[in-house]
């Protein structure tokens, strides 16, 4: 059957029975995106959340690999239901560096490793600015005649256990612009919890670039290491793509949050399935000679824009700062090196050297005993990992004269404020 007729001058014409067929693959295509469209404004018109555990949930935009990564913190949370929601209250989805931290959080957290009896009085507060980072609110454009320092890394940078005004990014701060008053000096820290060197170096281009900081501390390593189904690059790569787009489309729709939540399950089944599915914990996250490639790009990419750049182990005892020494070793990037400096400091503290008032505050909070058996606990967490108030001060005061010695402090601080 002809469904076009041919008119003077070689065009053609569409005839209606062309027009209904036309019409028909459109409904076709069309038909989905409609009724998605509906479902959608009908959970939002009646607030309908997702059907999960209100105190014991993850958010369903936890895929394979970050919830086997987390799978042991979710195990040592999941014994305090509330925090653990808290917690992950903190973080939303994120295309490129797989999750971010919400904005504007101001969320009382505990110190989850610290023992049941003391537990409630480890009370910390989860800060976030508006731009969802635990630092003062800063424009990207930098004033003229000001410093900027901008802090990357993982939970150590971020300030877990601690509260924000007692960080060593804000220290390191208030440390230099006591020691040039005066001068404009703004520390900017980006640290996220669990990011390892891969989110660090995406989050070096679209974050903390557009700072046009003077320095560039990198800190990270410790999460580096966790087995998941798929390396990190790969995913990153897989989410520049059309999957990534839909997912980017997908998880901010209330209908699909829904959908997600009835198929996850409560938290134990979601963390025991992915731990349990074939090939899950099978490779590194990232492994040490991806981390050491990631910090030399880093380095790189902070010399070939005048930028100079410090390197920071924290939590990444013995071979696992391995990668951070390499890289700084091969570019030649000064490093401060955290788990000794905070070792070296155990004694003299203890003595009564330093710290006499915060020392009486964990002798306090811990006793006396706990103190003896454990004397790490003088500058450590309970976890052995994140620096207490005393471990971020030593860390901010050793950065000072490294800061100092940098080809764009040294022309800074020569020119007359």
């Amino acid at each position: 059957m002809v469904n076009r007729e041919v008119v003077p001058g070689g065009g053609e014409v569409v005839t209606p029975r062309r027009r209904v067929r036309l019409a028909g693959w459109t409904l076709i295509v069309l038909a989905p995106i409609l009724l998605f469209g509906l479902i959608e404004g009908g959970v939002r018109l009646f607030d309908i959340q997702p059907s999960i555990d209100r105190e014991a949930a993850l958010p369903v935009w936890l895929d394979r690999n970050i919830l086997v990564k987390e799978s042991r913190w979710i195990d040592l949370l999941s014994g305090s239901p509330k925090d653990l929601r808290n917690y992950y209250l903190t973080y939303r989805w994120d295309r490129y560096l797989f999750y971010r931290l919400q904005p504007n959080l101001d969320l009382a957290m505990t110190d989850i490793t610290a023992p049941a009896q003391i537990r409630g009085r480890t009370r910390w507060v989860f800060h976030t600015n508006a731009k969802g980072f635990n630092t003062p609110d800063v424009i990207y454009e930098k004033p003229p005649g000001t410093f900027r320092i901008v802090t990357l890394g993982d939970s150590s940078t971020f300030g877990w256990g601690v509260d924000t005004d007692r960080i060593y990014p804000h220290v390191l701060r208030d440390l230099l612009s006591r020691r040039h008053p005066g001068r404009a000096i703004e520390v900017v820290n980006l640290g996220v919890c669990g990011y390892s060197s891969q989110q660090g170096r995406v989050l070096l281009r679209r974050e903390a670039l557009p700072y046009r900081p003077d320095v560039l501390v990198f800190s990270y390593g410790s999460n580096d290491y966790s087995l998941v189904p798929e390396p990190f690059d790969e995913v990153y790569e897989r989410n520049l793509g059309w999957s990534g787009a839909l997912r980017e489309i997908l998880n901010h729709s209330r209908a699909y949050q829904v959908y997600a939540a009835l198929l996850a399950g409560r938290t134990g089944e979601r963390a025991r399935g992915s731990q349990e599915a074939p090939g899950a914990g099978g490779v590194l996250n990232v492994g040490p000679d991806k981390s050491r490639e990631n910090l030399i790009q880093m380095a790189r990419f902070a010399d070939e824009r005048g930028i100079d750049p410090i390197f920071v182990t924290n939590c990444v005892p013995g071979d696992m700062s391995a990668p951070m020494r390499e890289a700084a070793s091969e570019k030649g990037v000064p490093l401060v090196d955290t788990e000794a400096l905070l070792r070296a400091s155990i004694d003299g503290i203890r003595r009564g050297e330093r710290f006499g008032e915060e020392l009486f505050y964990y002798r306090g909070l811990y006793g006396a005993r706990m103190i003896e058996e454990f004397p790490w606990l003088a500058v450590y967490l309970t976890d052995e990992c994140h620096p207490n108030v005393i471990g971020h001060r030593i860390l901010a005061e050793a950065l000072v004269p490294v800061v100092e010695a940098t080809p764009s402090f040294e022309r800074f601080a020569s020119v007359s404020p």
